[in-house]
């Protein structure tokens, strides 16, 4: 019973806060060059899906509840080279720290109470990405994009707070 209480506890303190969170609505833009983002029609738009929702997370943890942050991408270079793999029945990203970095293209406009705070054009990129920690040891998708985005929303949205 006492589980079951503190199971409830846990739940509502998650929704509450989810209740309190900002959003991010990612689009992507038309003609963007994500030729990078995969090689099949299929590869590339679930590495586009993985993007969005990062993003979106990194906007449901962080942002006040007030802000709505608007996000086109534009551009996708993702870290790596694709290189055939028999086995595996497709490609495999092969990183070797060299010109293969990340770079991703956002066109950024954040709002408060429908009055825009902040806003830029930038392209992200980690040119040392090869040298971070941790990242190798991932299973996650696109684990090096996700952590040069990580570090980007950190420096545009949470210092100023």
């Amino acid at each position: 019973m006492r589980v079951a209480r503190s199971a409830l506890v846990l739940c509502l303190a998650a929704v509450a806060a989810a209740a309190q969170a900002g959003t991010v609505a990612v689009t992507f833009a038309e003609n963007g060059p994500f030729a990078d983002a995969g090689r099949a029609a299929g590869e590339q738009e679930a590495n586009l899906r993985v993007i969005a929702h990062h993003l979106q997370s990194l906007g449901e943890r962080h942002l006040p509840a007030d802000q709505t942050l608007r996000i086109e991408v534009t551009a996708v270079d993702l870290a790596g080279e694709p290189r055939p793999s028999f086995r595996r029945g497709g490609d495999v990203r092969v990183a070797n720290g060299r010109a293969d970095f990340p770079r991703i293209g956002l066109r950024y406009s954040l709002e408060s109470n429908g009055r825009v705070i902040k806003s830029g054009d930038e392209t992200v990129t980690d040119l040392d990405y090869a040298h971070r920690i941790g990242v190798r040891r991932t299973s996650d998708s696109l684990p090096y994009e996700k952590q040069m985005l990580d570090r980007w929303f950190r420096t545009q949205f949470l210092a100023a707070h």
